[in-house]
């Protein structure tokens, strides 16, 4: 099995926050279908749905609410060792 890709994470945890796959991607940078790809490569890997597509808006599943504090908290983890390094 694959490690975990920490970008996918960070794109799962935009459109989680943002509430919206344009406006994830817009903050990361990246286009939208970039993003949606990223968040259906984790519910590949996962093989259950993360997000409900309600028209443009995004919403968590149940699978998804349990991984984003999982997916905050490497993301966190990745950033103290950005810090520790410099």
């Amino acid at each position: 099995m694959r490690s975990l890709n920490l970008d996918q994470l960070r794109a799962f945890v935009e459109v989680a926050e943002r509430g919206s796959f344009t406006a994830a991607a817009r903050h990361l940078n990246l286009t939208q279908p970039a993003v949606t790809h990223q968040v259906q490569e984790l519910e590949r890997r996962f093989k259950v749905a993360l997000v409900e597509r309600l028209g443009k808006r995004a919403h968590l599943t149940q699978a998804g609410q349990e991984l984003i504090e999982h997916a905050r908290h490497l993301l966190e983890e990745d950033n103290r060792t950005h810090v520790a390094m410099r």
